[in-house]
């Protein structure tokens, strides 16, 4: 597919070298204080606790109460040579019941850009610490933040350079390589890194009819595991531009692309397709891509609408992805979260940036906070993503309603894949979701928030996974002061699938108390 530029971020224990690179995000945005002005420094403690009359997520229903004591620190800076965005939360969660059951974690969310020589040599970070549940098919669902067991824990930390220059008066090039890592609290995943180079030069050339384009990459995944084999993808493209007009331009593609990935025999085959950018207004944008690859057909499509009031979103995706490679940078890194995220509209609404996170993760599909819910594997896997969503922005009322519908199929016959593994369960993974979501000012301190959620996780015909979800919440936060919030809220979650593990119902209420310094 043609490579698309990472959108900009406007605001928002066990493996040695992802714990230094910890130590390189802290210790370089702790510094940027002492010599740069323009930085944000946040020190919170975010309190709870929550009756559940079903703690184990289970068919035997056993009820207990939670509290959670949750200090943490938000750090942003969006000027000088250094940029980017830091939250980190001890989530510290006991039991009344069961003492075992506690305890404590860091969950961490950051990215960010070091300007190392002017307008020419960048070096990126990014780092994503969170418990979401691993499975499709068992247990809570991935918007529940009461899915805290070690086993839970993904870690994604990523660093790289990046080159950009210019050749002539308009040819711009990129040259970047990212190393990113990923571990786990948990056997069924195995410690991994991935090698991603990428090198691009283009010159579109806006200004006349036509321009080109010319992109590489190597994807290179190695496992810490003795029973699953390294890969490699390669991809190379050309790209003819055509401007028709000043709104609308179309493209043709040609290249080569040889992946592992299906056995240890290397694959190869010729790129060809083509596709369009078209902007009728300034507030619409709408773009496709087709191309024959090496696993069929490929797409890439997306439809971007703004209005006074009201946001539009639709995309399409078919191509080879992997766990490393979704889980990577965290919800920041999603396109269409920061286009919710940093839409003024948006931000009017919803001035509280912690606020607006959780209302725009609601509105996607995505957990309120923490990871993105997506699946966890070994494996690579063939993937179709349809994504939609729609939000009505009023002066004391916000209306969303979202989509998603993702059809995952492993690439290979890895062997060695854990039985926890929904890959190692069935060769295909199918999961759509349905999130209707609303807040309502009650005052100028006040807000009513509700959202419902409805999913389905599908395993391959034969396997008979298939389980149903349904989750309602409905709950009312204030400010108490300037720096002090807090907040009520009730939860009916309810699951039925295939097996006993799958079927439970639960309710939880939770009463909230947190304070910024």
């Amino acid at each position: 597919m043609a490579m698309v530029r990472k959108p900009v971020l406007k605001q928002p224990d066990r493996c040695a070298v992802p714990t230094r690179l910890l130590a390189i995000v802290l210790g370089v945005a702790g510094s940027c204080g002492a010599f740069a002005q323009g930085v944000v420094l946040t020190p919170s403690l975010q309190t709870q606790l929550t009756w559940t009359d079903n703690v184990d997520a289970s068919s035997a229903k056993e009820s207990d109460w939670i509290a959670e004591v949750s200090p943490g620190l938000a750090l942003s800076r969006d000027s000088g040579r250094f940029s980017g965005t830091l939250n980190a939360r001890l989530r510290n969660v006991m039991y009344a019941s069961d003492a075992s059951r506690n305890t404590s974690y860091v969950d961490l969310q950051g990215q960010g850009e070091i300007e190392a020589a002017e307008n020419m040599l960048f070096v990126e970070l990014a780092a994503n610490i969170s418990r979401n549940n691993l499975s499709s098919f068992s247990g809570r669902s991935g918007n529940d933040n009461l899915s805290v067991a070690a086993t839970n824990e993904t870690r994604t930390w990523s660093l790289g350079p990046r080159l950009e220059f210019r050749l002539g008066d308009n040819a711009r090039g990129t040259v970047r390589y990212r190393s990113t890592w990923l571990s786990s609290g948990s056997s069924q995943v195995s410690d991994q890194r991935q090698g991603l180079l990428t090198a691009q030069l283009s010159d579109p050339a806006a200004g006349s009819l036509l321009g080109w384009g010319l992109d590489y990459s190597q994807n290179t995944s190695e496992y810490d595991d003795s029973t699953t084999r390294n890969v490699t993808q390669e991809t190379a493209r050309a790209t003819l531009y055509m401007n028709v007009t000043p709104q609308f331009r179309m493209r043709a593609i040609g290249g080569h692309e040889s992946n592992d990935y299906a056995s240890a025999q290397r694959e190869g085959g010729s790129i060809y397709g083509g596709g369009f950018d078209w902007n009728p207004t300034e507030r619409t944008s709408i773009s496709g891509t087709t191309e024959e690859r090496i696993f069929g057909r490929g797409y890439n499509f997306s439809l971007k609408h703004r209005a006074q009031r009201s946001t539009w979103d639709l995309s399409y995706v078919r191509d080879i992805s992997s766990s490393l490679q979704t889980l990577s940078g965290g919800i920041f890194q999603d396109p269409l979260f920061l286009a919710f995220y940093n839409d003024p509209a948006m931000i009017a609404a919803l001035p509280d940036s912690a606020q607006r996170e959780a209302f725009v993760r609601l509105l996607l599909g995505y957990p309120a906070t923490g990871g993105t819910g997506e699946v966890v594997s070994n494996a690579h896997f063939l993937s179709k993503s349809l994504r939609g969503a729609f939000s009505l922005i009023g002066v004391r009322n916000s209306f969303s309603m979202s989509f998603m519908r993702t059809d995952r199929a492993r690439l290979s016959s890895l062997t060695g894949l854990s039985a926890q593994d929904d890959f190692a369960l069935s060769d295909t993974v199918k999961t759509s979701s349905v999130t209707l979501s609303f807040n309502h000012k009650l005052s100028g301190t006040s807000s009513l928030n509700t959202a419902v959620t409805r999913s389905r996780s599908q395993g391959a015909s034969g396997t008979g996974l298939d389980t149903r979800r349904t989750t309602a919440t409905v709950g009312v936060t204030t400010q108490l002061g300037a720096r002090t919030n807090a907040g009520l809220a009730y939860r009916y979650q309810r699951s039925d699938g295939s097996s006993a593990l799958s079927d439970f119902t639960e309710n939880a209420v939770t009463a909230s108390l947190g304070m910024t310094f």
